[in-house]
């Protein structure tokens, strides 16, 4: 099959790296792919050296960008792509003006990443989605906004949840020496946010929640992980560390190329979002055979099982976020109850050869093509 897979976005983060991956997956099972991406971005970066077939695109008029859109159809003309995939929002008005250009009328797959919140049903949305072949969402939350919100028949909208590979975990040996490195109490009880370091993220809850335990007179170590995206955001976060005397027990650990590797060596792994679309780190969490709390928002409580998968906390709710991690660290009996139901549902519900064959079935259904 054919394919060619649409990002120009120039940031990176789980929709860049989701669209990188499934393009070197596809190129791996022996389908023909084609990546189009924006030059000079991390998408450009990683795949400088790749096997994969690439082409550089950069839409200099959003509102309008008939010339990417002419440039783009030319080029699924030439490849004689089959599957038009594509990943981010702001590509969608380039995707339907290539495929009506194009002479091989590619069918137009989008996968929704971000929630939707408002109604899309003027002439201009109406004229996007009729053009969607297939719509895939990956919560159940976003299937229920997309039947409410979109001009879009039932049987275009597709549930397909995020898929986590087997990942490779450090030794004991290996998590003492990069504990010892970081400066982290390996006594003590170990909490990990990986993400990265903005408001929206919340790690201030996370802060004030360490700080309600402090006051109890719990110790704990954490760590954040993740881009600096707001350094005024990063140096509040510190001072108020500062002042409540918790400065040492907080380490900025940086961006991480393999961060699931040391998610082991942490006794909790915590998402602090106010309304995470779905949580992918908690399921890598999950697989790891590590704990995970996250908050009762958005597409978390699809992963998290409250008490019997993970625990989960209200937004925002700095106080319910330190009962939670109260229970854990008093608890090592639990700790390993909740890693062991969290490991087994992640290997059942979100395993990536599940939905690769899912993603598989929608293209074959539009195409008619058959696998490799």
């Amino acid at each position: 099959m054919k394919i060619a897979e649409l990002c120009t976005s120039s940031g990176w983060g789980g929709l860049e790296l989701y669209a990188l991956n499934i393009s070197e997956w596809l190129q791996h099972q022996g389908h023909d792919c084609l990546v189009v991406m924006r030059p000079g971005s991390m998408i450009a970066e990683r795949l400088h050296d790749s096997k994969l077939n690439t082409v550089t695109l950069r839409p200099r008029f959003k509102p309008l960008p008939l010339i990417a859109a002419w440039q783009l159809a030319r080029v699924l003309d030439q490849h004689q792509c089959q599957i038009l995939h594509v990943h981010w929002t702001q590509d969608l008005l380039l995707a339907v003006l290539a495929k009506r250009l194009s002479r091989s009328k590619p069918k137009l797959v989008f996968i929704r990443h971000m929630t939707i919140t408002r109604h899309k049903r003027d002439f201009y949305h109406r004229f996007i989605y009729q053009n969607i072949d297939a719509y895939l969402v990956i919560t159940r939350r976003l299937y229920a906004e997309a039947e409410r919100f979109l001009p879009l028949a039932k049987d275009n909208i597709h549930l397909l949840y995020h898929g986590v590979a087997e990942l490779a975990q450090a030794d004991l040996a290996h998590c003492e020496s990069f504990l010892s490195d970081k400066g982290i109490d390996k006594g003590k009880f170990r909490i990990l946010l990986p993400g990265r370091i903005e408001h929206g993220k919340g790690q201030h809850i996370l802060l004030e929640a360490i700080h309600h335990l402090h006051e109890q007179g719990v110790q704990v170590e954490v760590a954040l992980m993740g881009h600096v995206m707001d350094p005024g955001y990063f140096d509040k976060l510190q001072k108020q560390a500062r002042a409540w005397g918790l400065l040492g027990q907080f380490h900025y650990l940086g961006f991480m190329d393999k961060p699931t590797y040391i998610f082991n060596c942490f006794d909790v792994i915590v998402l602090t979002t106010y309304a995470e679309t779905f949580g992918l780190v908690l399921i890598e969490g999950m697989k790891c055979g590590v704990p995970v709390i996250g908050s009762n928002a958005g597409g978390v409580p699809e992963i998290i099982e409250h008490d019997v998968t993970g625990l989960l906390y209200e937004p925002g709710d700095a106080a319910g976020l330190a009962a939670c991690l109260k229970r854990l660290a008093d608890d090592p009996a639990l700790r390993k109850r909740l890693a062991r139901a969290g490991q087994q549902f992640a290997d059942e519900v979100f395993s990536e050869q599940q939905h690769y064959t899912k993603l598989m079935q929608v293209f074959t259904a539009l195409t008619g093509h058959p696998l490799p």
